[in-house]
């Protein structure tokens, strides 16, 4: 992995020195211009800050309109800004939005799925991914049924697909095959023998068990057991160097998967350094204690009035140890920052991790601006099963939480225009480093908070990689 030179840390430095407000700190982030690009800054007058619009514009927007008016003497710049206007760039979309020419590295992973080949297609943070995995959606494909999915909903919602649990039908993937055919949904097992392609986002976060589960139940649907997933052509995506499973091993790991994904697609080309990105603020922290204080200390600054929501639970079951996304209690206000926490409705990307404004709050329900919708957010039911699949316990409430801040888990697959990170050298993940500074397009817009030099050089060390991934990753480069 290539390594990043922070050329403007004594800027941040001198500011820690300065012992400046951690407020009036991320106001001047919000000010500054560090890489002196003024076109960094170029948005459209819809989105505009100051709610203004064509007919009464605001300084900022006039100043810019003039600036715009400048490059739209060039044709490719033109274009560039139209695209830009659309304010719907992810993180791997950064990509050759001028032009439709595919790398040659790109254009073999469309020969491969011609070919009808199993592969995985990896590459750092930026190198288009994503952008691939539309292009083979929407490629001319006649005797091919193509299916999106990812390992979470967030990035399911990106590419217009499903979660791989929801399309597979397993839920959390802790049951036997027998149980799954059993139960299944005629209309998931209808979509199981329809599917030709598989694609599956975020590969790192799927465990070596829940990846063979999923072959097996392929085979069974299929009945073609001698077969990878029952015939389906399997493309992986992702980057095993970001954030690994929760629990278990990593999906290399699985014997199946080393039986039959033995052709890797590599992509080394960044084009996420090359664009800009929709802008979005975050202050990432690496617990989830430090988020709570930043996050309840922010709540304070907020004028508006603040009501709590209760959420009830039902214990079937004393002796089950029952651990819930949905919070016990959650304190809101208008104008509060506020996450996600469950999958609502993923194809209008209502989706755990969806970060919103909260704009109005009702008995028992709130309104929260979503991607420039609002949308009503209303109390869900949890429910935790047994290996029978019985309930043994249940909580209705709120699927938010707070999120001026978040931890790095919830940045991952997240381009920002600026980013703030509070590091700290007990970082208990290999990855969490580089998931954090790979979030943003350029360098000099990473700003990071630390105690002292001596914590920076703990960082600096502790800045490694997983040895297993590092192996992995050698056999192919």
């Amino acid at each position: 992995m290539p390594k990043t030179s922070f050329t403007e840390f004594d800027l941040y430095k001198e500011l820690m020195d300065a012992d400046i407000d951690l407020d009036e700190f991320l106001d001047y982030v919000a000010k500054s211009d560090t890489s002196g690009e003024i076109e960094k800054l170029i948005i459209s007058m819809d989105s505009c800050e100051n709610k203004c619009n064509a007919e009464k514009p605001c300084k900022f927007c006039i100043h810019i309109h003039d600036k715009m008016n400048k490059i739209n003497e060039n044709d490719n710049k033109k274009l560039e800004l139209l695209n830009e206007q659309k304010n719907v760039l992810n993180d791997d979309e950064v990509l050759a939005q001028n032009n439709k020419m595919l790398s040659s590295q790109q254009q073999k992973a469309l020969q491969w799925l011609d070919d009808g080949i199993n592969f995985f297609l990896t590459g750092s943070a930026g190198c288009g991914k994503s952008y691939i995995v539309k292009e083979i959606d929407q490629s001319i494909q006649i005797y091919k049924t193509i299916h999106i999915t990812a390992s979470s909903g967030k990035a399911a919602h990106l590419l217009n697909g499903v979660t791989i649990h929801a399309f597979a039908g397993i839920e959390t993937g802790v049951k036997s095959v027998a149980y799954y055919k059993r139960h299944m949904h005629p209309d998931i097992k209808k979509t199981w023998l329809e599917t030709d392609v598989l694609i599956i986002d975020e590969i790192s976060m799927i465990n070596a068990q829940t990846f063979d589960l999923l072959h097996l139940i392929a085979c069974e649907i299929k009945q073609w057991f001698d077969e990878f997933f029952g015939g389906i052509q399997v493309i992986a995506c992702g980057d095993f160097f970001q954030l690994p499973p929760i629990k278990r091993e990593f999906v290399f790991k699985s014997k199946i998967w080393q039986q039959y994904m033995t052709e890797v697609l590599i992509l080394t080309e960044c084009f996420k350094q090359k664009k800009r990105c929709t802008i979005f603020w975050s202050f990432k922290r690496n617990t989830n204690v430090e988020v709570d204080f930043y996050n309840n200390d922010k709540m304070k600054s907020i004028k508006n009035e603040g009501y709590w929501f209760y959420a009830k639970d039902v214990i079937k079951n004393p002796n089950k140890q029952c651990s819930f996304q949905i919070p016990a209690a959650v304190y809101l206000k208008i104008g509060a920052i506020v996450m996600l926490v469950r999958n609502i409705n993923v194809e209008e990307g209502l989706c755990n991790g969806t970060v919103g404004t909260v704009i109005l709050i009702e008995n028992n329900a709130v309104w929260v601006n979503m991607n420039g919708k609002e949308v009503k957010i209303e109390c869900v039911k949890e429910e935790i099963l047994d290996c029978c699949h019985a309930v043994v316990c249940s909580r209705l409430g709120l699927p938010l939480k707070l999120a001026f801040s978040f931890t790095v888990h919830k940045a991952q697959g997240c381009t920002m225009n600026k980013a703030v990170v509070k590091f700290n050298s007990k970082a208990f993940n290999n990855s969490l480093y580089y998931v954090s500074l790979s979030r943003v397009c350029n360098i000099n817009d990473i700003f990071i908070i630390i105690n002292n030099k001596l914590e920076l050089q703990k960082i600096f060390k502790s800045i490694t990689v997983d040895s297993d991934v590092l192996e992995f990753y050698k056999k192919y480069m």
